[in-house]
This record gives structure tokens, C-alpha cells and sequence, in this order.
């Protein structure tokens, strides 16, 4: 069974299908979305395939992949903890952070209090001999509780933008 987490403010549960909805209108605001290049308004036919690979990580593996958050009784937004992304550098046994959070709880410190609940998740539980997370470089707001978490720079890359272009993104890591 998912672990559920407490902290001062949030709640971090495990998601169910209906947060497809929670989900949605989170990403329908193109604020949301502009550091994660998805530069197209979500579906619901979507978002419940979204919720249907959250929950088949889920039950692969109970200890690792998405938490839902939970602020002053309302969805908040996600956090995430598993293994880094193909292709991203890492060690056996690195777990990346990531979160996403409805854009009136920006500035808040909500997204480091969150993260920091499954950063003692990754090193206590799941024996996790680094934490990496990733941020477009110009998203200052993520890199900046990267670094009140602290995460160290650790690697800078590029990729093409879907609606065209370029972005830069940055990779922070700390260690056990």
C-alpha cells in the first residue's frame, strides 16, 4: 500500500482515477505549463490516461512515483519520486524529484515543504544514494527551492521546444 505523508500543511496521498479532473484543471493554465513544454491545453481523455499510468506505477511499486498534495482541503497539485527519466545520467539507485502546483500557491513554500517529506522518503526508505530533480532554467521560481532543499548544480542541457524553438534546462542533485 502507498505510503501517505504529513506535513505541517500538506497532505501527500496516493492519487486516484478521479484526480483525472484535479489534474486537468491544473494543467489548464498556460503558467503551469510553460516550464514543462506542453504548450497544449490538456483533454480528460488525456488526463485519464495520465491517471491510469500514475496508478500502473503505483501498483508496480508502491514506494516510488506520484503523491497527490493536498493544501487547506483542496488539490493542490503533485509531487513525484522515482526513478530519473531515460536517458538522464544517473546511479543505480537515484530517484528524481519532481512536483507541479496550481499557480496560486507559487512563492508559498509548499512545492519545498513537499519535497523535502520525499526526499527523507528516498534516503530513508528507498536507500537512495542521490536526489536529482531537472528545471528549465529560466523557471527561477523551481530552482530556487532546489536550492533551499540543498540541491547542488549539477549538469545543464538543451532540447527543442515542441511549439518550436530551443530551451535550456538545469539538473540539481543531492547527495545521501
Amino acid at each position: 500500500m502507498k505510503p501517505t505523508f504529513a506535513t505541517t500543511r500538506l497532505i501527500l496521498r496516493p492519487a486516484r482515477r478521479e484526480d483525472a479532473a484535479n489534474l486537468l484543471e491544473l494543467d489548464r493554465d498556460p503558467e503551469v505549463r510553460r516550464f514543462v513544454d506542453q504548450p497544449e491545453e490538456p483533454t480528460m481523455p488525456l488526463m485519464e490516461a495520465a491517471i491510469g499510468r500514475v496508478l500502473a506505477i503505483d501498483a508496480a511499486d508502491a514506494r516510488i512515483g506520484f503523491w497527490m498534495a493536498e493544501f487547506e482541503g483542496r488539490f493542490a497539485g503533485w509531487f513525484h519520486m522515482k526513478p530519473p527519466r531515460e536517458g538522464e545520467p544517473m546511479e543505480p539507485g537515484d530517484m528524481e524529484l519532481g512536483y507541479r502546483l496550481h499557480r496560486d500557491l507559487w512563492g508559498r513554500g509548499i512545492a519545498t515543504e513537499g519535497s523535502r517529506a520525499l526526499i527523507r522518503h528516498a534516503f530513508a526508505e528507498l536507500a537512495a544514494p542521490r536526489v536529482i530533480a531537472c528545471a528549465m532554467v529560466e523557471n527561477r521560481g523551481s530552482t530556487r527551492v532546489m536550492e533551499k532543499l540543498g540541491m547542488q548544480p549539477w549538469r545543464t542541457w538543451t532540447g527543442t521546444r515542441r511549439a518550436g524553438g530551443a530551451w535550456s534546462a538545469i539538473t540539481y542533485a543531492l547527495a545521501r
